[in-house]
């Protein structure tokens, strides 16, 4: 098993242990992959199972999964088999566990106004552990262009493992308008482990 889905596993079971009306990501995980190995579908895993993957465990209750709308007709035979059905034209849904799994096509608009379009999962880099994930500098620039609160604590949260030249590593391959917020961010993380340290 993976390092990813051991920690999703994990995080899952603690949720439910409180909520246990929250779906079994962990399942719906293993199940997607099992669909996008059979179509053969070029796509990355991004959102709260990538956040997961490099090292900040948090529950989620959904899957990210970034890929080509003309792809994702190529899912369409094989979902009833890894029992996924099709609400939405940018959902699916396992149906075992109850996760959705929210489809993100690379060239179309992001919910923020102004942001640019979702990128091809192509043009991201990946995760040298697990090639599925998108790698760390990718994940921030996906969660610093959509700024949603939980994207932005998720950023502060991964930033407080960087040392000092991992932070310059990460920065270096972002997007340059992204820099000043990330470098907020990562004064915000470095105020929190000071605040830990004291307390």
């Amino acid at each position: 098993m993976d390092s990813t889905a051991v920690a999703l596993a994990g995080a899952t079971a603690f949720a439910r242990a409180m909520r246990p009306e929250l779906p079994l990501v962990d399942q719906g995980l293993a199940a997607l992959r099992r669909l996008l190995a059979e179509a053969g579908v070029p796509h990355v895993l991004v959102g709260g199972v990538a956040v997961l993957h490099h090292g900040y465990v948090r529950a989620t209750r959904d899957l990210d999964l970034l890929l080509a709308r003309a792809d994702a007709a190529r899912l369409e035979p094989l979902l009833d088999r890894h029992g996924f059905e099709r609400p939405a034209t940018n959902r699916l849904r396992h149906r075992a566990s109850g996760v959705d799994v929210d489809l993100l096509f690379a060239g179309e608009p992001r919910p923020r106004p102004g942001a640019p379009p979702y990128p091809s999962p192509l043009e991201l880099g990946r995760s040298a552990r697990e090639p599925d994930v998108v790698d760390l500098p990718a994940l921030f620039e996906l969660k610093l262009t959509a700024r949603r609160h939980q994207d932005l604590a998720d950023v502060v949260a991964l930033l407080k493992a960087l040392d000092e030249s991992g932070y310059l590593a990460v920065e270096s391959r972002l997007r340059p308008e992204l820099r000043a917020l990330l470098l907020r961010l990562r004064r915000d993380a470095l105020d929190e482990l000071a605040l830990d340290d004291r307390s």
